[in-house]
């Protein structure tokens, strides 16, 4: 009962957050907001549907990459683009509690072709990391 009103809690103080976000969104000019957009590699329609109301982008996604033998903080800070894209759909996603039970399993491969919507990209990590540097 505990851990579920701590997840509640949680889900509540994200949702609050969304709010105060958006808000702030709407409180700056267009053009302001387009720019913005840009800096975090975003379309400015992208950027307003950002509402992630669970911890996928910034705890399952870091942990699913970890488990496969991939360094989040080389992959944030090698290809910014990549990891941001990587973040955005895993925001998107709708099977963080599926994702979540797989991981703490240690099986983070359970997912990749049926439920994770980042198994394309994750793939072409694993792609590029395995093969030999010219």
């Amino acid at each position: 009962m505990k851990a579920h009103l701590q997840a509640w809690r949680q889900r509540w103080k994200r949702a609050m957050q969304n709010r105060v976000t958006a808000r702030e969104l709407d409180a700056i000019s267009p053009a302001e907001r387009l720019r913005l957009a840009d800096d975090v590699c975003m379309s400015g329609t992208d950027l307003r549907r950002f509402n992630c109301i669970h911890d996928g982008p910034t705890k399952l996604m870091p942990s699913r990459l970890e488990q496969l033998g991939i360094d989040p903080a080389f992959v944030r800070h090698d290809t910014v683009g990549t990891y941001r894209d990587l973040e955005r759909v895993c925001a998107a996603c709708r099977s963080t509690r599926r994702c979540a039970r797989d991981l703490a399993k240690g099986n983070p491969q359970a997912g990749m072709g049926s439920y994770c919507l980042n198994s394309a990209t994750i793939d072409s990590l694993l792609i590029d990391r395995a093969l030999p540097k010219a």
